[in-house]
């Protein structure tokens, strides 16, 4: 019954709908834009599908936006060494250079797809039997796709953490996904046993992990073309304990309050969300307030100067750099949500806290379990969070099983 309302559902709301959208709302810049993002697929090389040269892709993933892709970063890059080909269909325009980055590396092997909302030309284009979907996007169009023999349908990255939050039943649409999945993967215990309440199962991992662990082992790699000073940075705050190395991640100024009173003998070392020269001031500046004298270094920095006190301005650093410490606060709790917390936690830092504003992260379920995981409010909790002793606490040792699951859990979801 389920299928056939999906079918109905698509056939009589979804598609009208689309059709009044392409209609009537065209004068409206939002729409014209997204009708412009998905005309591409109808130019680009990359986005033509494999039916044209009559080929078949081994597998199809489908993710909203970069973060969901880096979900199966290490995935998609085992398959296309494997010699396996892949489809990428992806929604926001946000991870649109990434995917288009990958094809160039691997145009025989690669073929993308920005997901058409205003018509139905996925089910044409695709020539994969597996389809794998990345958490969020339940389009009718992908449950009705999955019915057809062979075609099967697999899930990573599972939550209902907003109906945990929102005390919400799992909507019938939602459940009728799941129940059509051959295998899927949750997100954290807690949305495994939700699942199991209403007959499902499955299995708790992270993919993100075995991504985060990969760029890691490459820090010293890619350090040395980006962040050439870093052996000095590095033998400078080794000369500071462990648990006295602290560094600040994706940090707003609104975070800068919480380090009011911190102990004279900790090194700071701080990296801002954005990098635009407003936001870089207002930190330098609320820095200085609080008697700290920080050293900027940036792309253009040749020279090192000792400090206990770093404002780092690069790009691409933060996620390695947590491994050098034993404590991290990871910013955005104070704003619209949390930043990644899945990064320090597999990098290595020892202890770990955030703002109040978690609700939406499965990332802050997984680092209180795994991990040393505590929410801040106020400078006051700050403090007592940083005077903790961490010399003999080990929080990567203590994730290294499940980070070492990643070769089993490969194979099941992609066969190599």
């Amino acid at each position: 019954m389920i299928w056939l309302l999906a079918w109905l559902f698509m056939w009589v709301v979804y598609l009208p709908l689309l059709f009044l959208l392409r209609s009537f709302f065209y004068i409206f810049p939002k729409v014209r834009e997204r009708f412009h993002f998905e005309k591409k697929n109808k130019i680009e090389d990359g986005s033509q599908s494999f039916k044209k040269v009559g080929l078949k892709a081994d597998l199809c993933f489908e993710f909203s936006s970069e973060g969901e892709y880096q979900q199966v970063a290490s995935l998609i890059d085992d398959a296309l060494l494997a010699g396996k080909k892949i489809e990428l269909v992806f929604f926001s325009p946000s991870v649109e250079r990434t995917i288009i980055a990958l094809y160039k590396k691997f145009p025989v092997q690669i073929r993308y797809f920005r997901y058409p909302i205003l018509d139905l030309s996925f089910s044409n284009w695709i020539t994969a039997n597996d389809l794998i979907l990345v958490r969020y996007d339940l389009f009718p169009e992908f449950l009705v796709w999955s019915l057809k023999s062979p075609h099967r349908l697999m899930f990573v990255w599972v939550t209902f953490k907003k109906e945990r939050i929102g005390d919400k039943g799992i909507s019938l649409f939602k459940r009728a996904f799941l129940a059509k999945s051959s295998l899927t993967f949750f997100a954290t215990t807690e949305d495994l046993k939700i699942a199991k309440t209403l007959g499902l199962d499955g299995y708790v991992f992270d993919f993100r992990m075995e991504q985060i662990k990969r760029r890691v082992e490459q820090k010293m790699e890619k350090f040395s073309q980006i962040f050439p000073l870093y052996l000095n940075f590095r033998d400078h705050l080794n000369s500071y304990p462990r648990e006295k190395r602290l560094l600040l991640g994706n940090v707003w100024p609104e975070d800068i309050e919480l380090l009011k009173d911190i102990p004279e003998d900790t090194f700071l070392t701080i990296i801002p969300h954005k990098l635009d020269d407003l936001i870089v001031a207002q930190i330098f500046s609320l820095l200085k307030s609080l008697g700290r004298e920080p050293v900027i270094i940036d792309d253009q920095t040749i020279h090192f100067t000792p400090s206990k006190t770093y404002l780092l301005i690069k790009k691409g650093i933060l996620c390695e750099l947590y491994q050098d410490f034993g404590k991290a606060y990871v910013g955005g709790g104070f704003g619209a949500s949390v930043h990644s917390l899945l990064e320090p936690l597999i990098a290595g830092s020892d202890h770990l806290s955030c703002g109040p504003v978690h609700y939406r992260s499965t990332e802050f379920d997984l680092a209180r379990f795994y991990g040393d995981m505590m929410e801040v409010k106020n400078n006051q909790e700050f403090l007592f969070w940083l005077k903790r002793d961490i010399s003999n606490h080990q929080v990567y040792a203590k994730i290294q099983s499940q980070i070492t699951s990643y070769e089993h859990y490969k194979k099941e979801l992609i066969s190599c």
